[in-house]
């Protein structure tokens, strides 16, 4: 029983994630959107659309952990964590792409949003206009 029950807690990223039962169906149904012939970055921009930014982590997650290289993923993984107001995340995420990203564009849109979630964090302070 503690084997089962310590898998299904793997399942979940966060303990929130678990706290309303209609997730926790949700989650132990998931089937990756690539198992169903769909792009992940797309279901996922759909899920952000209609405000279902855990739905929406729980896929571009799932994508980045089976797909390291999908970089679409992971920037709008960062537009989650952005949404979902959570700057811990947002500023571990940027600090792992910022050797892929720094030379971008999109990075300096990146430090701008960084900026607005962790202010103080130094890793957005070299993009300031």
């Amino acid at each position: 029983m503690l084997r089962l029950l310590a898998d299904v807690a793997k399942a979940f990223d966060t303990v929130a994630d678990i706290a309303h039962p209609g997730e926790l169906m949700h989650q132990l149904r998931f089937v990756p959107p690539r198992q169903r012939g769909i792009d992940p970055v797309g279901e996922a921009e759909v899920y952000l659309t209609y405000q279902r930014y855990k739905r929406a982590r729980q896929v571009l997650r799932h994508t980045i952990r089976t797909e390291p290289d999908n970089l679409p993923a992971h920037i709008l993984l960062l537009h989650t964590y952005f949404l979902l107001e959570s700057s811990h995340d947002y500023c571990q995420l940027a600090a792992t792409l910022q050797s892929k990203l720094a030379h971008r564009p999109e990075w300096a849109h990146i430090c701008h949003v960084g900026r607005s979630l962790a202010p103080d964090h130094p890793l957005f302070q070299q993009h300031m206009h």
